[in-house]
């Protein structure tokens, strides 16, 4: 005798006979932990005028270097103590540029030696949309950056 009050709104079994710790309500809790699956998005909004993106909240991207772009051995939700180049309030570098020990701005000019490479401080969004042009941007970086030496 099927009771409709004991039947999966999901897949249409009775539940009848189901112990209550497997079920969600009268459904079976396995279909109703599928559909929710299935059903959650997160919304990421990428800034004015971008469209926003619908992304299954399971993908986890591999992590690009912050400095280079290359792809790192990493993933995005991987913990950040379990890391090598990891560089705490910048984010994951490549292993070549996290070793990175000299560069030189121009074939001319002499290496500077980079333990600063990995010195960083941060710009606001706000700042960046704020400016003008690019010039008065740089200006404002670069004022930023000595007065952080102070």
């Amino acid at each position: 005798m099927e009771n409709s009050l004991f039947t999966c709104q999901y897949c249409g079994k009775d539940t009848s006979e189901i112990e209550y710790d497997y079920l969600s309500g009268t459904d079976h809790l396995s279909c109703a932990l599928e559909k929710e699956q299935k059903q959650r998005y997160v919304k990421m909004e990428y800034g004015p005028g971008d469209a926003v993106i619908d992304r299954p909240p399971y993908k986890n991207p591999i992590e690009k270097c912050v400095i280079c772009g290359e792809a790192t051995q990493y993933r995005f939700n991987d913990h950040i103590d379990l890391r090598y180049n990891y560089v705490e309030g910048a984010g994951q570098l490549c292993s070549k540029c996290y070793h990175f020990d000299t560069i030189s701005v121009a074939q001319d000019e002499n290496p500077i030696p980079l333990d600063s490479h990995r010195q960083l401080f941060t710009v606001s969004e706000y700042m960046v949309l704020s400016m003008p042009n690019d010039q008065e941007l740089g200006a404002k970086v670069r004022q930023l950056y000595w007065e952080s030496k102070k």
